[in-house]
């Protein structure tokens, strides 16, 4: 058996050049976090000189990212091609067309350019089968495919080649063994549509990093390099980095980057709080950090008059200094209605009104009996027009 390594660096889901338009003259900052965060993943690359680079998906946030953007990528992968490091690519979800409408995926670009081998197929596996210190090396993959319905699984559709050694695959999307939350909808890999020859499954798509081994088989996700949404708000990010022999994988690496922190802070304000900007920002300023992206979700009930002291605008200009960004979510904020005390009354019925006018006639009444006896039957017929009219 040969004792030879082939080192792998794992990427996926850069999500280079995203949009954020919320964040106003800071979205070209925010933009630079991904190209910070894809930088450290190239140097970390030149620094571990691996065999190969993978990159499974979703290297850009989207299929029609800017030049600066391009260019950089460009730059960044024709260093590691000089370097002697193979790189294969897919696209996933974000940076593969949907249509033709939609054009070409970007990583075109890069392989016509000759730095990369892109696997651009999505109905079907590509595969390369290259020698690395005399281990033969089979690699394969497919980009997503948007037709595939959220409830097949896409190696129903797709046989993975295991033609060498070492037998490696990429794809983008979800895997059965993992407990992913429902908002990262994609097409489900099953464990037991994995081919018994297989040593590594190269995963993009969900940003955290998760690895098990079935079998011979380590399957991975490395996660994102930069926090992408408020849902990855406390996990670290990062990429893979791994040792195979001829005989299958002898160790994966998960080597953090340093993303932007997001923080969410939860205020509920009440009816006794005479100052609700000054208590939100109160708060929130306990938490200063010029690096963060801060998120206030407010809640609570307000007068009028208290309601009508409150600012969103006010708010984020007090704290606009101290965060990266502040972002406020107040649908819940809520005008509490303030109800003016009535004298209480008895609700009587029609009957009972009737009664009571013709006690006070009968009262009236007393002194001449002729008039009281008139009256008493005119009570009586009425209180029975009444109950058969279904008064009550």
């Amino acid at each position: 058996m040969s004792k030879e390594i082939v080192k792998i660096v794992h990427i996926a889901d850069t999500h280079i050049d995203p949009t954020a338009r919320y964040l106003g003259h800071k979205e070209q900052d925010r933009r630079r976090d991904f190209i910070m965060a894809f930088n450290y993943a190239i140097n970390k690359t030149l620094e571990l000189k691996p065999d190969i680079l993978l990159i499974s998906g979703d290297l850009y946030d989207k299929v029609n990212p800017r030049n600066p953007a391009r260019t950089h990528v460009i730059r960044a992968f024709r260093r590691l091609y000089h370097e002697g490091i193979k790189i294969y690519a897919i696209s996933g979800n974000h940076d593969t067309p949907r249509s033709l409408e939609e054009g070409a995926s970007p990583l075109h670009e890069i392989d016509a350019a000759g730095y990369i081998r892109y696997f651009s197929k999505s109905k079907e596996m590509e595969s390369d089968i290259i020698d690395i210190h005399g281990i033969k090396v089979c690699i394969s993959g497919a980009s997503y495919n948007h037709s595939i319905p959220f409830d097949r699984d896409p190696l129903e559709m797709l046989s993975i080649p295991c033609e060498g050694d070492l037998n490696i695959a990429m794809l983008h999307y979800n895997f059965t063994s993992f407990n992913i939350p429902s908002f990262w909808r994609a097409p489900t890999i099953k464990e037991t549509s994995l081919p018994q020859d297989l040593h590594y499954l190269a995963l993009g798509h969900y940003h955290s990093f998760k690895k098990v081994c079935i079998g011979n088989t380590y399957v991975v996700y490395p996660g994102s390099t930069e926090r992408v949404t408020f849902l990855e708000e406390n996990e670290p990010k990062g990429f893979v980095y791994l040792e195979l022999y001829e005989n299958g994988v002898r160790e994966v690496n998960y080597i953090q980057t340093e993303p932007r922190p997001l923080k969410t802070l939860d205020i509920t304000i009440t009816k006794n709080d005479p100052n609700p900007i000054g208590k939100i920002v109160s708060i929130a300023r306990q938490h200063s950090d010029p690096k963060v992206i801060l998120r206030l979700r407010i809640k609570g009930k307000l007068s009028l008059e208290r309601l009508m002291r409150y600012s969103r605008e006010d708010v984020l200009k007090e704290l606009e200094k101290y965060f990266f960004h502040v972002i406020i979510n107040d649908q819940k904020l809520e005008y509490l209605l303030e109800t003016p005390e009535i004298e209480s009354f008895e609700l009587l019925s029609p009957i009972k009104l009737y009664e009571e006018y013709f006690a006070k006639l009968i009262e009236e009444a007393d002194k001449d009996n002729g008039k009281k006896e008139i009256l008493l039957k005119a009570l009586n017929l009425g209180k029975k027009f009444l109950e058969e009219a279904g008064a009550w």
